[in-house]
């Protein structure tokens, strides 16, 4: 959505865009970590799982129920749409519950059918028909600001949270380069098919459209096209859901296993069990409450994920000192402003953007003042 909408915004300036965010990215990369025995990287850690918390069960309720609306509208008409997104809960929750290998391999299966489904969609364009009476972008024609600023504020989150699986297990040290590769596969294919739909759809429709990727994939295939978008969404959800809960269970898990508490199951099952469904309840009860499609929610994900970019900004900072090279400090100096400008960028999204940035950065201090607080009655 955020890709068929941008470059429906920014035509050829996509480009500078993507290449911007891939930078930043690139320069915020989790190169070094701080002793565990500095109570401000704990803190920092503690705030940082506080914020992502908060976004992503916002973020989980909204993408659940557009997986929810699209098995609806291209597969079962009669199926209601809720339902369909807490069939995707609870097979998340169930998948939480293997093993890290077996969960990997899910992982692996599933985006290797999204990156087929975008891949023959995009290959399927170049036969598809082009617009009437649409003005292709020329690749070398300058452009004015306007379509840079309005693509950047709507894509500005468009590579946010591409640590979270590597991160979920602390026996888990992904490199450096694991992440490039990542980044750069997710820029690649989401790229492809922008510009694919953008050849068979043009800009306007692809700017003013909530369902951009639905457009592009009706227009290249026809009804087959739909089937295929519908699959990679659903697909799409439920793999990223899987990747929260991985996220959100892990210092849950944690805690529980460095602490003996009578009311907590000495299995690692129950342990599981306990840690994931603490997130699976939250994004219930939100499905619950009508705030998937609520401007609400938008408030709330564009203030959390402002709030992402200034912790990575905030946690790139803090390691400057610890690399020696000259210009790996000034390429993350770089990363850093941009984090900034990003996050800025975020809040102009929204109707209420300092609503929804002012309630993340409560719940992360609450998190963060819990965290003070169960250290100190629970450790020696």
């Amino acid at each position: 959505m955020i890709s068929g909408s941008g470059i429906g915004l920014a035509a050829n300036w996509y480009i500078a865009i993507v290449a911007l965010l891939f930078i930043t990215h690139l320069a915020t990369l989790p190169a070094i970590k701080l002793s565990d025995k500095s109570s401000n990287a704990g803190l920092l850690e503690s705030f940082g799982y506080g914020l992502r918390f908060f976004t992503l069960v916002f973020f989980s309720c909204s993408i659940l129920g557009i997986a929810g609306y699209a098995f609806n509208e291209v597969f079962l008409y009669w199926f209601p749409n809720f339902l369909f997104s807490f069939i995707i809960v609870a097979c998340s929750f169930f998948t939480s519950l293997l093993s890290l290998k077996n969960i990997k391999r899910i992982q692996l299966t599933v985006v290797t059918a999204i990156l087929l489904g975008i891949t023959t969609l995009s290959i399927a364009s170049l036969w598809a028909p082009s617009p009437k009476n649409a003005a292709l972008p020329d690749f070398f024609l300058p452009y004015g600001t306007a379509p840079f600023s309005d693509g950047l504020f709507l894509m500005a989150p468009l590579l946010v949270g591409y640590e979270l699986f590597a991160t979920s297990s602390a026996k888990n040290k992904t490199s450096t380069k694991s992440y490039v590769l990542a980044l750069g596969i997710a820029v690649f294919f989401l790229s492809i098919f922008a510009y694919a739909a953008l050849c068979v759809s043009g800009t306007e429709k692809l700017a003013d459209s909530t369902v951009p990727y639905m457009i592009g994939a009706r227009k290249i295939l026809g009804q087959t096209g739909r089937y295929i978008m519908g699959g990679i969404i659903i697909l799409g959800s439920y793999v990223a859901f899987n990747t929260t809960l991985q996220f959100l269970k892990s210092p849950l898990i944690t805690f529980m296993n460095s602490h003996s508490l009578t009311l907590i199951p000495n299995s690692e099952l129950g342990r599981q069990v306990i840690a994931t469904a603490i997130p699976v309840l939250t994004v219930s009860v939100l499905l619950l409450q009508g705030y998937a499609g609520e401007p609400i929610t938008e408030s709330y994900i564009a203030g959390g994920f402002a709030l992402w970019f200034i912790y990575y900004g905030v946690n790139t900072a803090s390691a400057i000192n610890h690399t020696g090279s000259f210009y790996i400090n000034m390429l993350k100096t770089s990363g850093i402003v941009s984090c900034l400008y990003l996050a800025y960028a975020t809040l102009q999204l929204p109707e209420h953007p300092f609503k929804g940035l002012f309630i993340a950065a409560f719940v992360s201090i609450i998190i963060v003042l819990l965290s003070i607080i169960l250290r100190r009655r629970l450790l020696p």
